[in-house]
Parts: structure tokens; sequence; C-alpha cells
């Protein structure tokens, strides 16, 4: 069998565990001994599946850290929210993954898609941040609910620093998860073409959860479409910082709609 095929059998099983949650610690325990396994053994397929490892990792976390739910206002506005703490310990536990197979794999920042930001770029992804930010508070509930039924999509402005911390936390660990990581350690096992591919089926499919009430499959379609044109930018432009300036654009206008919301009686 081809090592190119051998090395898409990771992605494959991030695929069916997202599509069965329960099946997510499973999966999560059977990358990582298969990871160790090939690692000792140095077998170039460990490399492949460092490459999903910190993404299988992170997949069963509402078994750990609890379901994101809506908490209502006043609740929302607390800089540390319970929604907030979880993303930030997710973050912390997700980065450190990738931190850990990069370092063991020889990936540099540079190859993440980390390195130092040039002042033009910085200030490029912070602009992203804002406009989507500020776009997604005011279109939100008109884009979101052919897929999650009707919103009540209030706007308290003291949210906005829960908001900012879920957003940058989120976006930052998503981006390096999938467009760093994923993206650049399955480059070294096929085509540049084929890791955006996957990177973005295997982000479309993991954001299939029970919350999308609708649509369901044009709404994997659309997060894929989103997680390829996010890979093809970080190719481009040799960095992550553009994309995790928009994904943190869009989670901060996802925190308000998640979090803000009334909670269920």
């Amino acid at each position: 069998m081809p090592f190119t095929v051998r090395a898409a059998a990771g992605p494959l099983l991030l695929c069916g565990a997202a599509l069965l949650p329960a099946a997510r610690p499973v999966a999560a325990l059977a990358l990582l001994v298969a990871w160790v396994v090939q690692l000792a053994r140095g077998r170039a397929e460990a490399v492949a599946l460092a490459a999903t490892l910190p993404v299988g990792l992170i997949l069963p976390w509402p078994w750990i850290l609890g379901v994101d739910a809506p908490i209502g206002v006043p609740a929302c506005t607390a800089p540390l929210s319970a929604i907030v703490v979880r993303r930030l310990a997710l973050a912390a536990f997700g980065l450190t993954a990738v931190a850990t197979v990069a370092g063991l794999h020889g990936l540099d920042r540079g190859e993440l898609g980390l390195r130092g930001p040039a002042p033009r770029e910085a200030a490029g992804a912070a602009a992203a941040a804002g406009v989507v930010a500020l776009g997604g508070l005011v279109a939100g509930p008109w884009l979101a609910s052919p897929f999650f039924g009707e919103l009540d999509f209030p706007r308290p402005a003291a949210a906005l620093l829960p908001a900012l911390l879920f957003g940058v936390a989120n976006g930052v660990l998503e981006e390096v998860a999938y467009r760093g990581a994923m993206q650049g350690l399955l480059a070294h096992a096929m085509p540049l073409s084929w890791a955006i591919g996957i990177q973005g089926l295997v982000f479309g499919i993991v954001h299939a959860g029970p919350e999308v009430l609708a649509l369901l499959p044009v709404h994997v379609a659309l997060m894929g479409v989103i997680g390829i044109a996010g890979g093809v930018a970080r190719a481009r432009l040799g960095s992550l910082w553009l994309p995790i300036g928009v994904h943190v654009g869009a989670d901060i206008a996802l925190y308000v709609g998640l979090a803000c919301r009334a909670a269920a009686a």
C-alpha cells in the first residue's frame, strides 16, 4: 500500500470519531498508542499520525470539561465565565500537544506558521479580527438561523472581554492544530494540496454537531471550504496570522451568540 494512502489513516479515523461522538475517547487513545508505537519503531507513519494527534486529543473535551451551553446575561459577561475557562484550558492542553509533536518531529515555528509577524501582517490580522467580529455581531442571527434556528442574539458590551478571551483561545488553538500542525506535518507525508484538502475535510466534519438543526451537509461543506481557504492562505502567506485573525473575529461573535443566549429552562 502506498505510503500516502497509509498516511490518510489518521485523518479517516478522526472523521469517523467526529461523526460518532461516543467513539472520540477511543479514537484519541488509538491515535496516541499508534503514534507512540510507530515513533518508537522509527517508522515514517509516525509523522502522519502526529499530524492528527492534537486534534484527536482535543475532540473528547466535552467528556472531561463539559459541554458549552447558553448561560445568559449577566453570567456571560464574567471575564472568566465557565465557557471561557473551558476554552482556555482546552487551548493550553491542545497547544501543548502541538508543541510536543512538533518538537519530536523537528517542526519549527516557521513550519507551524507561527514565525514572528511583521508589523503590517500583525495589523492586517488585527483588522481582520475586528471587521469579522463586527460583521458577525451585526449579521450573526441572520447568517446562523438557517443552521441553528431562530437566535436571540443579545449584544451586551460587558461581554467583550470574555468574548475576546474565548476568541483568542479557540481561534489560535484551531488554526494551530489544523492549519499549523495537521497541514504542516501531513505535507511531509503527501503533496501539499492533499494536506490542505485533508485538514479542511477534517475541519468541516468535526464541526458537524448536534446543535446544527438543519442543513447539516451544507454546514459541513461550508466549514470544509473555510478550512481549505485557511490552509491555502497559510501556504501562500507563509504564516497563520491572517487566518488566526479571521478565526478570532468569528469566535468573538460566536461567544456572544452561544454564551449570552438565555439558558434553557
